[in-house]
């Protein structure tokens, strides 16, 4: 394989100091000022909990964290932002959440009709973007079209040389939870076995990857949050009245024992079950200050709406950038992270308009057949 650019695993940098500038004050700032209005007495039972708006915000903050977590493990000084480095998994569990409240709203809302071409519509949102992605891998590492065919078949990354292949692991996951709940929730008519039925299928996720597969803890300490959502999505009448009446107790609760958790983490005790408790505890967490906060932010929206593109992109950037680029002034890593983001952005808007594409071509063949069907 011909490589054009190196993996990069470690960035070394001048300064750290514009990258911790980012991800310790203005990063949090642009969170800060997201929120428009904080209520903790006053009453939001008419807002829209997880709405669209709300969750594409959700998806932009929980973005920029992956990609700060992601950016820490590559530095050479990683204890300029040790703070990001065990927080990757948490922001995966507001993904989770946010994608089974979702799925299962719509379903509540759309009936059966939701089930048309639901199952090929979210992996075609799935996968176009993985395979646009690793064509653009391709266009830097140069596998061989043999090579590049079976990666794109196994959900491989195409880095370095083949031994630095890995699988995609998230991607994976998503896929597996939405067959999951395309097979709980349109075969079983009863809400009641679909829960049952989805239950099952993620802790037997779980115990395989614990017990037999031995993966690294990332693959199932997460696996709660779709899970969760899809709970929240169900009961959400009756959990509403009680986020809004023990809200406080909740982000004092929530918020001290997730701190806890954190710190235990970063001291380096970090076994599965206590992600596991992580994860859930920031969902608790996102859930009960949903219940107190109106946001607003188009910038975050924006990112939010290509966080899959920007997931599945950044480290690309980080690797292509480091391989020819110098660090003089300390400023790679903002322009790293602002590269993802555009890129993703613009890979974002690609996607979607090839999705639309492939969505009318299928439904041109389904019109010209139907009639050979009668």
């Amino acid at each position: 394989m011909g490589t054009l650019f190196f993996y990069q695993r470690e960035y070394l940098i001048v300064s750290t100091m514009p990258i911790q500038l980012l991800a310790i004050i203005l990063f949090p700032l642009l969170i800060l000022f997201s929120i428009k209005k904080f209520l903790l007495k006053e009453s939001v039972d008419d807002k829209d909990i997880l709405s669209i708006d709300d969750s594409l915000i959700l998806r932009g903050i929980a973005i920029i964290t992956v990609m700060l977590h992601h950016y820490s493990q590559g530095l050479i000084q990683k204890d300029k932002l040790l703070f990001y480095k065990s927080l990757g998994y948490v922001s995966v569990a507001v993904f989770l959440l946010l994608s089974g409240y979702s799925s299962y709203i719509q379903l509540s809302r759309k009936g059966e009709k939701f089930w048309d071409k639901y199952l090929i519509k979210r992996l075609l949102r799935l996968l176009i973007p993985f395979w646009v992605i690793n064509f653009i891998h391709s266009l830097f590492y140069r596998p061989t079209p043999i090579q590049f065919f079976k990666a794109t078949l196994a959900c491989k990354r195409i880095i370095g040389d083949v031994t630095q292949w890995p699988t995609v692991w998230f991607v994976v996951t998503i896929i597996y939870f939405t067959v999951l709940f395309w097979i709980s929730f349109r075969f079983t008519k009863n809400n009641t076995w679909a829960l049952v039925l989805f239950t099952v299928g993620t802790f037997g996720s779980m115990i395989v990857h614990l017990l037999l597969l031995k993966n690294q803890s990332y693959w199932y300490n997460t696996s709660l949050a779709f899970l969760t959502g899809i709970l929240y999505a169900i009961y959400k009448d009756s959990l509403k009245k009680y986020f809004s009446r023990f809200r406080i107790a909740l982000l004092l609760v929530a918020g001290t024992i997730l701190g806890g958790v954190v710190f235990a983490t970063l001291q380096g005790f970090n076994p599965g079950w206590l992600q596991i408790i992580c994860s859930e505890l920031c969902v608790i967490l996102v859930l009960t200050l949903e219940h107190c906060t109106i946001l607003r932010s188009r910038l975050l929206s924006v990112i939010g709406a290509a966080s899959w593109e920007i997931f599945l992109i950044h480290q690309l950037v980080y690797s292509a950038y480091y391989s020819v680029c110098k660090d003089f002034y300390g400023l790679s890593g903002i322009l790293c992270i602002v590269i993802a983001v555009v890129s993703g952005i613009l890979i974002c808007s690609f996607d979607q308009k090839l999705v639309s594409h492939i969505d009318k071509a299928f439904y041109s063949f389904q019109t010209a057949i139907s009639p050979v069907r009668k």
